[in-house]
């Protein structure tokens, strides 16, 4: 038994219609549950309750058993002083507050229906090489109370998403522009290299970039040895003028290299580091002022337009230098934009909308609907239980998995609260 299942008795009004009484025989009656605590203190704040024909308004505490109270030092604390009424499952002990007055206990436990408790205890038991509690359960789930809960997951990512955002926004002084380098410089190094590619931003001031950006080899050149790709000896012809021309650019904008080291090993040629900063080159000699240009737009197509673009013509023949390969151009491919979309674009404009006080929650949402689901192993297990056909449920799972079901908060989940039910 949890703690959460009597806060979910409580909250979901699974008590209510019956004939309460406190373990020293007094009538309780619920006339408002209160507020979810989600943080210290007690549990509900501002019930209201009518105990023995007298009402009163307060805060309730749940636990287990009723010596939890002691346990956890509530008996000492003052946020427990306006305590009413303690809910347990088992009353092992009388309680009081600080003041030494006993407070009101119900125990639920003998108002609970056995069927209720077997399905809840059914999503907890332990299964063998188990991927999530309902997993044998989860395909019939309503498919409406899926896409709610869905989307509900996909602004919640999305707010855990602005923190780190803010945390830029701040550092940055307010410039968007310097914010949306850093994050899309950070997508491009994907996960590999994301926080070489963030470093790198960091290594180089958003206005300085802009200045580059009107000669595109200048700031392929920059770029490529502020990230430490222009340190070495060689002979070919191509590393020589940009080791030439980075020299230049570091000693006029007086540039200080980043230091985390750019990996190479076990990524995809067309993931190469030295691919991903001409293409960023490219786009930002395209468009020098982007975020402006990423804010205006509302579409995945308009989105795509904007980033099609490829890697220096150099980049044709060779994934590294002095090495050529088959001809080829280097485009940004519309599953790399899709992901910069994902990881980059969405979570600007939402925490760009809340900072401006505007509602893009219907833009968002038809964006993410419209994007193809990304692929990965989590994405994969959950396509087992149910349909992932797009961005924004391939988003929700990945906040799902961790947030919720690996860490048992089943009955905070939606899908979890609709399983545990009277069988």
């Amino acid at each position: 038994m949890q703690e959460d299942f009597i806060h979910y008795l409580w909250k979901f009004k699974k008590l209510s219609g019956q004939q309460l009484q406190t373990t020293e025989g007094k009538s309780v009656v619920i006339k408002s549950l209160g507020t979810h605590n989600f943080h210290s203190g007690p549990d509900f704040f501002n019930g209201r309750l009518e105990i023995d024909g007298q009402e009163w308004a307060g805060n309730i505490e749940m636990h287990v058993k009723a010596s939890d109270w002691y346990l956890h030092g509530h008996d000492d604390d003052p946020a427990y002083d306006n305590v009413i009424l303690h809910v347990v499952w088992i009353h092992d002990a009388e309680i009081s507050r600080r003041d030494e007055v006993n407070i009101p206990v119900l125990e639920v436990s003998k108002y609970v229906p056995k069927a209720l408790v077997k399905s809840y205890q059914k999503l907890f038991a332990v299964k063998n090489n188990q991927f999530i509690n309902c997993e044998n359960d989860f395909a019939t789930v309503d498919d409406f109370k899926k896409v709610q809960w869905f989307e509900k997951l996909f602004f919640e990512r999305l707010e855990q998403r602005s923190i780190h955002i803010n945390r830029i926004l701040k550092q940055t002084h307010n410039d968007w522009e310097a914010l949306f380098f850093q994050v899309l410089c950070r997508s491009f190094g994907t996960k590999i290299n994301g926080d070489a590619f963030e470093q790198l931003a960091q290594s180089i001031d958003s206005s300085t970039v802009r200045k580059l950006a009107k000669d595109a080899f200048q700031l392929e050149a920059t770029l490529l040895g502020q990230a430490g790709l222009l340190n070495d000896i060689k002979e070919d012809r191509y590393y020589k003028l940009l080791v030439d021309e980075y020299a230049f650019a570091k000693a006029k904008f007086q540039l200080q290299p980043a230091l985390i080291p750019m990996k190479f090993f076990r990524l995809r040629p067309a993931n190469y580091p030295t691919i991903r900063i001409s293409q960023l080159a490219m786009l930002y000699h395209r468009t020098p002022h982007l975020f402006g240009e990423v804010l205006l737009t509302k579409s995945r197509t308009e989105i795509h337009k904007l980033f099609e673009v490829k890697a220096a013509s150099y980049w044709d023949m060779h994934h590294v230098f002095d090495k050529e390969t088959k001809s080829r151009e280097k485009t940004l491919t519309p599953s790399f934009i899709d992901l910069v979309i994902i990881n980059c674009i969405v979570p600007i404009k939402f925490a760009h909308a809340q900072f401006t006080g505007r509602d893009k929650t219907e833009e968002l949402l038809e964006l993410m609907y419209d994007l193809k689901p990304e692929s990965n192993t989590v994405v994969d297990e959950f396509k087992k239980l149910t349909k992932i056909t797009n961005g924004l449920e391939s988003q929700a799972v990945l906040q799902l998995k961790p947030q919720y079901c690996d860490t048992n908060k089943c009955l905070s989940c939606d899908i979890g609260v609709s399983l545990i039910r009277y069988v």
